[in-house]
């Protein structure tokens, strides 16, 4: 039972991406005031035990404030997750059957299967390239890399997802410091939304990312929040973008950028494209590419990135 708030959260004083102290408030409220509830019910998923702790501990005593960053207008949440709630978070609060059956009922995801074929063959002179999923959730991507042929690993805080993914022919890794200038690819999709120090995660992925090597970042695109927030203050449409536990940073195509920028990547262009593929991609794979990874794609924002 957590007592205790300060074991329960961190407070992030400054912005997550560029470290300036400048913000403005967008949205305050404590977890415990009137109707509140109503709003975190909106995530399908938690469990008894999330609310047995939300109505008997120190869970409910959180504050849900939304600031945005004077200087390069990020926008996120200044009280989150410590590791300790994290861990919490995924391995107590969300209900795994819930969601491993959630998972398995998703569509094949076409453009994930495209993508790392499209991958796997900019490595072709490789005998076998690798490949990490950070957050890789129940495997649905890793299961495609192994398939294309990658050495394939997988880095998740869930002990249920991994051992989900135990028998998919992945080497399960919780140490990036043992891969350093390792991986030629590294993908990152739909995570770093949730972690509180998005900028010092994306530098030490670089850290595990060979000089030829190629990261792929996706997460929610966050364009309209301040619309939404001002429309429709606490309702379903602005948890999806950002809720009071997971999606803690609200990312636009920009502000995706800059976090590269500044963990010491830089997000390939169309001419990285045609110079790094050097025409060995035909043109309905450039194409798709770069719909892919130079503009949003639906609910998503994504770009590939190389080292500096």
């Amino acid at each position: 039972m957590v007592t205790d708030k300060t074991t329960l959260v961190v407070n992030r004083d400054n912005c997550p991406l560029c470290k300036s102290k400048g913000r403005k408030i967008l949205f305050s409220a404590k977890h415990n005031s009137p109707g509140f509830i109503d709003f975190i019910k909106f995530e399908a998923y938690y469990s008894d035990a999330f609310y047995k702790a939300f109505h008997n501990s120190a869970a409910n005593e959180l504050l849900y404030e939304i600031a945005e960053c004077d200087d390069c207008h990020f926008i996120y949440l200044t009280e989150v997750l410590s590791d300790m709630g994290m861990g919490l978070l995924y391995n107590e609060w969300l209900d795994k059957e819930m969601l491993r059956v959630h998972y398995s009922k998703l569509p094949h995801i076409i453009y994930h299967e495209h993508m790392v074929s499209v991958l796997r063959k900019h490595f072709n002179k490789k005998q076998q390239p690798t490949l990490m999923d950070f957050g890789a959730g129940y495997g649905r991507f890793v299961e495609m890399s192994v398939q294309k042929g990658f050495k394939t690993f997988a880095f998740d805080i869930g002990a249920d997802k991994n051992d989900f993914m135990d028998n998919m022919g992945v080497t399960i890794i919780n140490n990036l410091s043992k891969h350093k200038n390792y991986f030629n690819v590294i993908w990152v999709n739909q995570v770093l939304e949730h972690v509180s120090d998005p900028l010092g995660i994306v530098k030490e992925l670089t850290e595990s990312l060979t000089d030829d090597g190629l990261i792929f970042i996706a997460m929610p695109d966050c364009t309209h929040v301040k619309k939404i927030l001002e429309q429709k203050p606490l309702s379903q449409e602005l948890f999806r973008l950002v809720s009071p536990h997971q999606h803690i940073n609200a990312f636009t195509n920009n502000t995706l950028k800059l976090l590269g920028i500044n963990s010491g990547l830089i997000p390939l262009s169309m001419v990285d494209f045609f110079k790094l593929y050097n025409f060995k991609l035909s043109p309905a794979e450039l194409k798709f590419l770069v719909k892919k990874t130079i503009k949003n794609s639906g609910a998503s924002t994504g770009l590939l990135f190389k080292k500096k």
